[in-house]
């Protein structure tokens, strides 16, 4: 009876990081390409009246995006954290801020969310798009109720080695 020959099993291991900060990333010896999800900042909760008890809107999610990139072991990328759009103030006529754009180079950037609309008259909530990371609740009710600032961005970088 031969005996057989096989190649020798060569471990991988999954690797994920998250980035919540910075602004450069180093590529790690071995890999050549990544699975990156890009999540835009939250748009902030739009403010409650001070003059009556009304409502200010949620901020929506920012947009959630996945790319695979192709990379060089040791070189740096920059990318950006989308930040959490800015709290309404307790006023009718004051909506909430929209979440910023996160960015990696060599992927597809993900849209901050909306922020959400301040209550009184004439005011239309805003449109914005789907994602992982919310905004703030708005807190409501008569008196100076000031919406809540959204949630930042994140990337996560996902590669095997």
């Amino acid at each position: 009876m031969a005996i057989s020959s096989y190649p020798p099993v060569v471990a991988t291991r999954r690797v994920v990081v998250s980035l919540t900060s910075g602004t450069s990333w180093t590529v790690p010896t071995g890999v050549t390409s990544v699975n990156v999800t890009l999540v835009g900042g939250g748009g902030g909760g739009g403010g409650g009246a001070t003059s009556y008890i009304d409502y200010g809107s949620n901020g929506l999610p920012g947009q959630s995006i996945a790319s695979n990139v192709a990379t060089t072991p040791g070189a740096s990328i920059a990318y950006a954290i989308g930040a959490g759009g800015t709290a309404g103030t307790s006023s009718v006529s004051t909506s909430a801020g929209t979440g910023g754009t996160t960015t990696f180079t060599g992927a597809t950037s993900a849209s901050g969310g909306a922020g959400g609309w301040a209550p009184g008259y004439n005011k239309t909530g805003l449109t914005g798009v789907t994602g992982t990371t919310t905004g703030n609740y708005a807190s409501g009710g008569s008196g100076a109720n000031n919406g809540g600032v959204g949630g930042a961005g994140l990337i996560e970088i996902e590669y095997w080695v």
